[in-house]
């Protein structure tokens, strides 16, 4: 049993992207079809996932503004992030295909 939740931690680890040491660097999520909004085609392997942190840790997320405008106020959507949890995310990236998140 122990072997097997090794494994799946370890399938789970790889498959999320990888962090430098300035946060994730996805590109400028602005520069997609849906700007924050995210799609099946720009998010395929989070796409209809719930556990958003499982792959975008509280530690390494909102760290750099790479939406190229200078406007984001990071240390405030770190905090409301911190407070408000999983809660947070579908406020400004949208379902992410989950239907629940809709209602």
């Amino acid at each position: 049993m122990k072997k097997i939740l090794i494994l799946i931690f370890f399938v789970a680890l790889v498959s999320c992207v990888g962090e430098d040491n300035e946060g994730q660097d996805f590109g400028n999520i602005l520069d997609s079809p849906e700007g924050l909004i995210l799609t099946e085609e720009d998010h395929p392997d989070g796409w209809m996932r719930e556990d958003c942190f499982a792959c975008h840790p509280l530690a390494v997320i909102h760290q750099v503004d790479r939406s190229g405008t200078g406007l984001l106020l990071l240390e405030e959507i770190q905090e409301f992030v911190l407070m408000e949890g999983l809660a947070s995310c579908s406020i400004c990236h949208g379902y992410n295909g989950i239907p629940e998140l809709l209602e």
